[in-house]
């Protein structure tokens, strides 16, 4: 059996422990070994709140620090980043040089000038990477992916309506850094860069692995009103966001984070040219006539659905952990759904979103937001 690959985690928050629990889990299977962890605060490198996430953790030969040049230093295979968007710092890039293989989680930036720049190392090191985006990993998502594959999509639709109180608690103090005191950075569009870039970027990627790139964005927000605003939690009430792929297809993203709700309600749909696919419940179901056409009279209702058969739920976050481990095994990147290279049309379209909405609703090249001159100043780097 080859030696397990070594891995460091950099953001010891909630989305950094999930991924520390999977590393852990392939640990025990003796195909991972976790040598380090790092976090900027040392209250999220306590063993005893770690132990509460990840099961049976053993801290021996694992090396925990809030300097992340030491945890580089420890020299290992691989690295996740799950670092808060707006926070990176050179560190991604760092380890790229060194030729770390990259764990992204999504977004990548708020900022693309920098996700551009750390693409650019990744590519030049020629390190395997990927994104967090796990849900191209569920079973639903795949059987969309696998049926619609040889037939013609024209229009997907995601509908996810949240409140705005449903947003956890996070790990990061970003009360000390003049962010939400409560630490729920997710609520706040300067931290989170707007729920679809920090939520609705994981929606645009799975129609993007149904449907393929997006070439442009168009979209409008209702922003919160001053006076609905607590603790910096003024990302808008809701979100339209319109997107045209390249095959000529287009998508709805509709979004809403309000408050005193409590309540969720979504909708998955994706159409092609003679039917349509509907995420029900943990089923996937077509709906279609193939009979003889034309029917002498409207078929039944039983006479178009068509039940896809769909594998049981999985641990997408420990499924992703396999590809990527299995990727840095094989040298390749075949065992992955994403790169970062390829995800880099996932974080362009959500970030256009906001750019559009900002620019009373324009259409959005993708090609020309990464390069156009007048889009330069959108593109920059601002600092939290």
């Amino acid at each position: 059996m080859a030696d397990p690959i070594t891995v460091g985690v950099v953001g010891l928050g909630q989305r950094g422990l999930q991924h520390l629990k999977a590393l852990w889990t392939l640990h025990q299977q003796g195909r991972t070994r976790i040598v380090t962890i790092c976090d900027a605060f040392e209250s999220n490198l306590d063993e005893q709140k770690i132990s509460g996430f990840v099961e049976g953790i053993d801290f021996g030969g694992i090396l925990k620090t809030t300097d992340f040049d030491k945890a580089l230093d420890v020299g290992p295979q691989a690295m996740y980043f799950a670092i808060p968007p707006g926070l990176h710092d050179g560190q991604l890039i760092k380890a790229a040089k060194a030729g770390v293989h990259i764990f992204a989680e999504k977004p990548q930036s708020l900022f693309l000038d920098e996700a551009i720049e750390m693409g650019e190392e990744i590519e030049k090191a020629g390190v395997i990477s990927t994104v967090g985006f796990q849900r191209r990993y569920e079973s639903q998502s795949e059987t969309i992916h696998s049926f619609i594959s040889d037939r013609r999509p024209v229009m997907t639709t995601i509908v996810d309506e949240g409140f705005l109180e449903a947003h956890s608690v996070k790990h990061t103090d970003t009360g000390s850094m003049g962010g939400p005191k409560d630490k729920v950075w997710a609520k706040s569009f300067e931290w989170s860069g707007s729920t679809v870039v920090e939520a609705g970027i994981h929606q645009t990627d799975l129609m993007r692995f149904w449907m393929g790139d997006i070439a442009w964005t168009q979209a409008a927000y209702v922003p919160r009103d001053e006076t609905d605003i607590e603790d910096a939690g003024d990302n808008p009430y809701s979100y339209t966001v319109t997107f045209g792929f390249k095959n000529g297809a287009v998508g709805n993203l509709i979004m809403s984070r309000l408050r005193k709700v409590y309540r969720n309600d979504d909708y998955i749909n994706v159409l092609w040219d003679h039917g349509h696919l509907k995420i029900e419940g943990r089923e996937v179901t077509a709906y279609f006539y193939d009979g003889p056409y034309p029917p002498e009279s409207q078929p039944a209702a039983g006479e178009i659905r068509h039940p896809v058969p769909t594998p049981s739920p999985r641990d997408t976050t420990l499924e992703i952990a396999k590809s990527f481990v299995t990727a840095i095994e094989t040298g390749n990147h075949d065992s992955l759904l994403s790169t970062y290279a390829s995800s880099m049309n996932s974080l362009a379209a959500v970030l256009a979103a906001n750019f559009s909405h900002q620019l009373n609703g324009e259409r959005i090249d993708l090609n020309e937001l990464l390069t156009a001159d007048r889009y330069a100043e959108f593109r920059k780097k601002k600092t939290l």
